[in-house]
């Protein structure tokens, strides 16, 4: 009898779930989200639960006639849950979640879910008999989720700059750190080297060079050779 799958024991569910696309929202100015399908899996009596893209990398599995080794996803690894969830799943959108429209109460949310109108640039898009099944406001409703869009348009620019500028800021801080750092290790090396004889330093540079320095260097030259040689070089 074949030994049991250890996956057998885990309780896999594949579901859609919304993720901020970072690129788009920067370029649009408003929160822009993904339907993304993510496998959760679960071990019974544990409360640990890990999430991953379906399509994401589980493992690597080896061909047992060639040798050859593969990648296999979760939506491959757990093939059956994941051919029950397609099987249900429904249409993905991508765009802003009606949540970040501020004009719009959470009942007109509920009803414009109930509508299949998920994003507000569905709203915006919305015309026709479609528009008329909104009722009462819903022009002026269209008309508010077109300027949501518009003024984020507007603004997308300033954010992006913001970014950009945050960004220079990170760098900038990284390089003073190295610098700083930097700074304080030669201080401690010249210090260090400061206290040793010229027969030390001469010493130190043949010990981690395999070669004596030739000539007769002077001792400023002595330390720059042993600073240069340390295993730490310092720039």
């Amino acid at each position: 009898m074949p030994p049991r799958d250890p996956d057998d024991n885990l309780v896999v569910i594949f579901k859609i779930m919304p993720l901020q696309n970072e690129k788009l929202t920067l370029e649009a100015g408003r929160p822009i989200f993904d339907d993304v399908e993510v496998c959760e899996i679960r071990t019974p009596g544990s409360k640990d639960l890990k999430v991953f893209p379906a399509t994401a990398v589980s493992h690597w599995v080896e061909d047992p006639f060639t040798g050859t080794q593969t990648k296999l996803s979760y939506a491959e690894r757990f093939a059956h849950q994941y051919r029950q969830f397609k099987a249900k799943s429904q249409q993905t959108t991508s765009g802003t979640p009606l949540d970040y429209a501020l004009f719009l109460s959470e009942g007109k949310r509920a009803e414009l879910r109930a509508l299949n109108v998920y994003t507000i640039e569905a709203l915006a898009a919305i015309d026709g008999v479609e528009l008329k099944n909104l009722g009462p406001g819903g022009r002026d409703l269209k008309n508010r989720a077109m300027e949501y869009i518009e003024e984020a348009k507007s603004t997308a620019p300033n954010k992006q700059m913001v970014a950009e500028l945050e960004a220079l800021k990170a760098r900038n801080a990284v390089l003073e750190d190295d610098l700083a750092a930097a700074k304080n290790y030669r201080q401690r090396v010249e210090s260090e080297f400061e206290a040793m004889t010229d027969e030390q330093l001469r010493d130190y540079i043949t010990k981690h060079t395999g070669r004596a320095p030739q000539g007769a260097p002077s001792r400023k030259v002595l330390k720059q050779m042993a600073i240069s040689v340390s295993p730490e070089k310092v720039a």
